[in-house]
């Protein structure tokens, strides 16, 4: 066995020496392949790491990195064109025909200089609150913030106000308490606007102040402490009537922006603007102005202000649409604040309709607030006609006919993803009514880019008299979060009976009814959706009768109501988190909890 080992050893050692031999062979030819393969500059470049040709040959392990995470591309959204008519809402279908004046002279065109580009409605001001009818250019957010974490899923009345006093109509009677459309601003105001204003010393210095603006019907103008209805300073005689909500400046300045909704014992109606430092009035416009092609005057609907380029667009009751540049001058240490308007545009019109004359011909005017989109207004007349207008240029860019006498104001929707831009609108019955005062009255939702009929609700038939119309007098409420897929509307005297309202929940898609809910009375106020910290939609409605609702509003459950008792709800409410802010024709203010 001694033996066999021995010579297994001398056959194996010259194997070992030529492997050996081979490898090394081997090694050099792999390293001079490995350099000829390299490129001059590849030659060139120092050693990444220590150890340089040893490295090459024999690189040491790297470990494992685990891979960046790649972020999920947000989606590319559609280019949205300019609106542009199609057939069917071509101006010259309607037999439009307008005019224009720039600082009392006649003009044929008109381009601005600088141009105007609203925004997104979440840019429209900075202030934290409800500071124009429907809260912002869309009239899409009458309530502001969040109800928090609603868990009765009731309403409670928190505080009430009396605010006594009339003030004689043009014709016979007189307005009293809160009106037609009558919602309140509501704004906390920043620590040194606060403090520059006439509010009393306790709510001058109260920190987080929410205070209520309220331009009423018996002439006043009152302010309010959100949290107990408390007085914050002395109200303001406006020494006329204001059916319209007003509105506040969105830059923060310590203006008031408000119309008369008709003439009285103080003279023709005029539109406002009001410092509120010290109540006085700082300029007025409208009244009595001869280029009106309507006799009554009026300045129902709410003023939006261009910030960035210190500009008010307005259309009035008269038929006119004002533009002007304001020339604010504000300062804040001194307590001072002045407008000095120049550029005044004005814009009116006639339509074949219109100029039909007689005892039927259709009014001209502007009752409803309207929507400014990027530079495009959106406004209805007392004549049916929805409007699509370029306010840089005031040319008609689209008319729609809604058919009747238009009191409620457009919503605008737009879904920026797919483009797709919406007017939702009704009428009330007026010029459509028949011999028995009844008529249908549809609700719509409309291409805001060509002005063409998306869907028209079937609507309900109504009845109207000479005192009460019939129809939508509300503006409609659309649905965001958990309700993003409903739009919700209102009407008034359905036929069945002359005292009843409906609350109807559309789908936005179709126009389909997704539910149906009777009030006691009729209602003109509009609703509006308070959202819980979850997204869940709460929708309140006010009616002819004093009564609250609270409806859930994906189902429609009604969750809650709350008597008043206080009669007529005709103001259109707006909220604060979770406190809603109400008038009344019982000459009473309300602020109440959705808990």
């Amino acid at each position: 066995m001694a033996a066999k080992r021995r010579r297994r050893r001398r056959t194996s050692a010259p194997q070992v020496i030529l492997i050996l031999v081979l490898f090394i062979i081997a090694l050099a030819l792999g390293a001079l392949l490995l350099f000829r393969s390299c490129t001059p500059n590849d030659a060139q470049k120092p050693p990444e790491s220590p150890g340089g040709f040893f490295n090459t040959i024999f690189p040491t392990a790297k470990p494992e990195l685990t891979p960046e995470p790649t972020a999920t591309p947000e989606p590319t959204p559609t280019p949205i064109p300019d609106p542009g008519s199609v057939e069917g809402t071509r101006s010259s279908d309607f037999g439009l025909e307008t005019e224009m004046q720039l600082d009392g002279s006649a003009i044929e065109s008109y381009i601005r200089d600088t141009g105007l580009d609203f925004g997104d409605p979440e840019n429209y001001t900075a202030l934290e609150g409800v500071i124009t009818f429907r809260g912002n250019n869309y009239r899409d957010a009458p309530a502001y913030g969040t109800a928090g974490a609603v868990k009765e899923k009731k309403l409670e009345l928190v505080w009430e106000k009396d605010i006594p006093g009339s003030i004689s109509k043009s014709d016979e009677g007189a307005w009293f308490g809160c009106g037609w459309t009558g919602q309140p601003l509501i704004v906390r105001w920043p620590e040194a606007t606060r403090r520059a204003m006439n509010l009393y010393g306790e709510k001058k210095s109260k920190d987080g102040l929410v205070e209520i603006v309220y331009a009423t019907e018996n002439s006043f103008i009152y302010f309010l402490d959100l949290e107990d209805g408390s007085f914050t300073r002395d109200k303001i005689n406006g020494k006329w009537t204001f059916k319209g909500a007003g509105s506040l400046d969105p830059r923060g300045y310590p203006l008031l922006y408000v119309g008369a909704g008709d003439a009285g014992p103080n003279g023709p109606a005029e539109n406002m603007i009001i410092s509120l430092i010290d109540g006085k009035k700082l300029y007025s416009y409208g009244a009595r102005d001869p280029y009106s092609l309507r006799s009554f005057i009026a300045f129902d609907p709410a003023t939006l202000v261009h910030a960035a380029t210190d500009t008010v667009t307005y259309a009035s009751e008269t038929g006119i649409i004002y533009q002007m540049k304001l020339n604010t001058s504000y300062d804040e240490a001194a307590g001072t604040i002045s407008v000095n308007p120049t550029n005044i545009l004005k814009w009116r019109y006639t339509t074949a309709r219109s100029r039909a004359g007689g005892t039927g011909a259709y009014w001209l005017g502007f009752e409803s607030s309207p929507v400014i989109w990027r530079h495009f207004m959106y406004v209805a007349d007392n004549a049916g006609d929805l409007f699509c207008i370029d306010i840089n240029t005031m040319e008609v860019v689209w008319m729609q006919d809604v058919l009747d006498d238009t009191n409620c104001s457009p919503v605008f929707e737009i879904d920026e993803e797919t483009g797709e831009a919406s007017i939702y609108i009704g009428t009330s019955l007026h010029w459509t009514a028949d011999s028995n005062n009844s008529g249908h009255i549809p609700f719509w939702r409309i291409d805001a880019l060509t002005g063409k009929v998306v869907w028209e609700a079937t609507g309900y038939r109504v009845t109207r008299n000479a005192n009460i119309s019939g129809g939508i007098q509300d503006t409609a409420a659309i649905g965001k979060h958990n309700v993003s897929d409903l739009v919700y509307v209102a009407y008034a005297r359905t036929a069945d009976t002359e005292t009843r309202g409906l609350i109807v929940a559309y789908d936005k898609a179709t126009g389909e009814e997704r539910f149906v809910k009777n009030l006691d009375a009729y209602t003109w106020s509009s609703p509006i959706i308070l959202y819980d910290d979850d997204g869940n939609g709460y929708v309140v409605v006010f009616d002819s009768s004093g009564k609250c609702y609270l409806f859930d509003g994906s189902s429609g459950t009604q969750l809650d109501k709350l008597d008043l008792g206080e009669g007529n709800f005709e103001a259109s409410p707006a909220a604060f988190n979770n406190m809603i802010v109400v008038g009344s024709r019982g000459s009473k203010i309300f602020g109440i909890k959705l808990k």
